[in-house]
This record gives structure tokens, sequence and C-alpha cells, in this order.
């Protein structure tokens, strides 16, 4: 009779606990390198005089919204800029009234007409490609009752 060797369990927990020590490390470095990421994002926004808001920050920082929301200090530092901006100088855009005759106005209401035009024409060419379409599924099945094949 044979005996097996058997594995001892304590000289397996020091692997595994260095295992997730080092999955635990590796988790604090990936989310200290987004903090900088959103930091030099933060500052490059502020450097360029761009708009700093969540989506901003987040597209110039390779970050999640999601994290930028939930990092408290980011999001009250995001928030602070962010309210600095409306209270300087920069006075809001104005959308421009149906009858003020901008040229801006102008343009739009004719980009919007000429979408619903284009938008009607597609709609129109996608019902005679599905009618096309039944046609062919009519006459193939037709050709296979008479026992030809397409």
């Amino acid at each position: 009779m044979t005996t097996r060797p058997t594995t001892s369990i304590p000289d397996a927990a020091p692997a595994e606990n260095r295992r997730i020590a080092a999955l635990r490390q590796a988790a604090q470095d990936k989310h200290k390198q987004a903090v900088q990421r959103a930091e030099a994002g933060i500052r490059q926004l502020v450097k360029a005089g761009e708009e700093i808001n969540f989506r901003a920050v987040a597209r110039a920082a390779g970050v999640s919204l999601d994290f930028l929301y939930t990092h408290t200090d980011l999001r009250k530092r995001i928030e602070t800029l962010r309210g600095q901006q409306r209270a300087d100088h920069r006075p809001l855009r104005q959308d421009p009234s149906a009858d003020d005759g901008t040229v801006i106005h102008s343009l739009t209401e004719a980009l919007r007409r000429e979408r619903a035009a284009r938008r009607k024409h597609v709609q129109d060419l996608e019902r005679r490609l599905a009618a096309a379409h039944g046609e062919l599924l009519r006459l193939c099945r037709r050709l296979q009752e008479l026992g030809i094949q397409p």
C-alpha cells in the first residue's frame, strides 16, 4: 500500500496571501495613477482656459465619470472650478430667438429642414427596398415551386 504525500495547507496560505497582497497593491497603484491623470487633466483644462466640467475632465484624463463623482476630493475640486468659471466674466451663451433673424438661426433652420427632407427620403428608400426584397423572395419561392434553382 502506497501512501500519498499530503499537501501542507500552511505552505499554500503564504503564497495565496502574497498574491492577494500583490493584487491589492496593483489596485492601489492603478487608483493612484487615475487620480494623477485626473489632476493632470484638470490642470491641462485650466491652463488651456477650457470649460471645467466632469465630462471634460474625464475625457482629458482618460478616467470614467463614475470615478470622478465617487472620488470626493476630485469632485469638490471640479465643482469649485466649474463654479468659479461661471462666476467669471464669461457670459452664458443665449440661444437665438425664433424671430431675431440672425445668420446662425437661419442656417440652423435650413439645416433642420434639410435633415428632415433627408430623413424622409431615407425612409422612402428603406420602404422601397423592403418591397423589392419581398418581391425577390416571392419570385424565388415561385422558381422553387417550378423546380428551378435560382
